[in-house]
């Protein structure tokens, strides 16, 4: 067994022994609890019947004894429902590793048929994105989808890997975080009315009348119910009652706007203000992006604290007791509102970063995850000269290791392009497949399945996956020209790129798509790009006399013996020289 299951394991067993616990407990506390209440009812029922100090003392002391037992009960259940939560985030590792499920989204919502995304399989079932997927918040998802989009500058990927490698040393505390956040989670929605009424002017700190009626009028109010109880007549009460609506009516407007914001929102920024109170247990060690997100964090979560409150008591302010009381003699919601814009001045600028940083610290909880989860996996170098691409034993990292094959790739050293020929299922695509991914966990500061691995940030352009489209009246021969002209545009807009094609031109004739092929090759040599360009087409392979240290023909080949098909899986110099179509069309009976 290796460590990485041993932990799960053992972790899994100690949990299970402690929920045990729990629940014997819980048991005993709940007979405590029990034995108190009935202590107290008797209690009551003999002061009933003539009291004296002994009772009474007696009295208190079963009270004090059935509030500690309610308050242990409830403690005890939390306990035991963050241990519930915990064990499932456990199993649920355990199961991601043995059979690659997960319990959590798959992020099929952010794959749009657009960009390398789509092409290397980074959203959706069986998806990049569903394997490093530990979020429980919008913010969480986002980033995490924005991050396998859109690699990071030079800089930034080495912050993110220190940050990722002491962030995966202190394993136990993310998986707690990642435990809880998804004990608490709520519908994955965002807090933009939030963020819109923040960016909105106050309206009533800058009325100093109503500044001095928020205190003038309770403490009136409380006079007038002594006069009323003395003197029996709470006509005085009345006209309060009507005063205080008034005030609050010529605000009705601005005061129903805010507090819609803030509708139904506490348990959203409970479960923000928890995950940024967590994250402040880490120790960053010499991390600059770990010790800059705890800082934030700090600050934030004390923030976000009073903020849940605040929303907590907007919340209140529609219950009966609110509506009699409250508001017409305390002016609830003009005490609710002023409270708000408090709030709003200090820390409206910090809003929205704030809430990146949530998304930041689930997307640290998902790469810290993975990291733990493979010790053994190389941690890639950066280098710093335009297009450059070196790695050995790279495979697969979605691909069980027990099945995947390790192949050696190098690029711009000075090849710019491999042509990559090879029968059906011999491994061309899963190749290109396996570079590109790889890259977009190298780009994420993450490490890669290879031996080794050296690059230069690219941007990654492809071309493997191409789908007709009857809604927008779109054949198959169309949709792939336009992807080749988003791909070629993409690729004149940046510095410096990684393009992954995998056999062009399928719905034309064989002469047509050679010189469609054969022109497009051409034009990729041109460009600031490093590219694989897979093909059936054996013809295309001469160009590498005309592109000599440029272009450079690499193949995957299959191998019929004793009526059997074999594939190793292994990428070799050279033009594939066997084929298998017609064999595999005898085999299955067709021909």
């Amino acid at each position: 067994m290796s460590a990485v299951f041993q932990h799960y394991q053992q972790r899994i067993d100690t949990t299970k022994a402690q929920l045990n616990k729990l629940k014997k407990q819980i048991s005993l506390a709940a007979f405590i609890r029990l034995v108190c209440f009935l202590l107290l009812a008797w209690m009551v029922y003999q002061l009933f019947h003539g009291s004296s100090s002994i009772k009474i003392i007696l009295a208190l002391l079963s009270l004090a004894g059935f509030l500690a037992s309610i308050s242990w009960f409830v403690n005890l259940q939390n306990q035991q429902v963050a241990q519930k939560s915990l064990l499932e985030i456990l199993q649920n590792e355990l199961s991601c590793l043995e059979s690659g499920s997960n319990l959590f989204d798959n992020g099929a919502l952010f794959e749009d048929g657009q960009g390398y995304w789509s092409d290397l399989d980074i959203f959706g079932k069986g998806s990049l994105y569903h394997y490093l997927n530990r979020t429980s918040t919008l913010y969480g998802t986002q980033a995490l989808a924005q991050q396998l989009k859109q690699p990071l500058a030079a800089s930034e990927i080495l912050e993110n890997q220190i940050a990722i490698e002491n962030y995966a040393a202190q394993i136990e505390l993310v998986e707690s975080m990642i435990a809880a956040s998804r004990q608490r989670k709520t519908a994955l929605t965002s807090l933009t009315s939030v963020e819109t009424w923040l960016n909105t002017e106050n309206q009533l700190q800058q009325k100093k009348w109503l500044q001095i009626l928020r205190y003038l009028i309770p403490v009136l109010n409380l006079f007038l119910l002594a006069h009323a109880i003395i003197i029996s007549n709470p006509g005085f009460l009345g006209l309060s009652f009507l005063i205080g609506w008034i005030i609050i009516g010529i605000h009705g407007k601005y005061l129903q706007s805010g507090f819609q914001a803030f509708e139904n929102k506490q348990a959203l920024l409970q479960q923000y203000g928890w995950l940024l109170h967590q994250f402040q247990q880490i120790n960053p060690n010499h991390s600059v992006l770990l010790n800059k997100y705890k800082a934030s964090a700090e600050k934030a979560s004390v923030a976000i604290k009073e903020l849940t409150k605040l929303s907590n008591s907007i919340d209140q302010r529609l219950n009966l007791f609110a509506i009699i009381i409250f508001n017409p003699y305390l002016l609830f919601d003009i005490q609710n509102m002023l409270a708000l814009e408090k709030w709003k001045t200090l820390h409206q600028a910090d809003f929205k970063e704030w809430m990146t940083l949530v998304g930041q610290i689930e997307m640290l909880n998902c790469f810290a995850v993975y990291r733990f989860q493979h010790p053994d996996y190389y941690l890639p170098k950066l280098i710093d000269r335009p297009l450059y691409l070196s790695a050995t034993n790279l495979s697969h990292p979605l691909i069980a290791p027990s099945k995947t094959v390790g192949n050696d790739v190098a690029l711009g050293q000075p090849e710019k392009l491999w042509l990559i020929t090879g029968s059906n299922m011999s491994g061309k695509t899963t190749f290109l497949r396996a570079i590109g991914m790889n890259l977009v966990l190298a780009q994420s500061g993450l490490p890669v399945a290879a031996a080794f691995f050296e690059f230069s940030p690219m941007q990654i352009y492809s071309s493997i996956r191409i789908s007709d489209s009857l809604a927008e009246n779109t054949s198959y021969f169309m949709a792939e020209l336009k992807k080749l002209k988003a791909l070629k545009t993409g690729v004149q807009s940046s510095t410096a790129s990684l393009v992954l094609i995998d056999e062009i031109l399928r719905g034309t004739n064989s002469e047509d798509k050679y010189q469609g092929s054969a022109a497009f090759i051409k034009e990729l040599l041109a460009m600031s790009c490093l590219s694989l360009f897979a093909t059936h087409d054996l013809k295309l392979g001469l160009m590498e006399q005309d592109y000599p240290q440029q272009l450079a023909n690499y193949c995957f080949e299959s191998v019929i013996e004793n009526n059997q098909l074999d594939f190793d899986y292994r990428i070799r110099k050279g033009i594939a020289q066997n084929k298998n179509a017609s064999f595999l069309m005898k085999q299955m009976g067709i021909i």
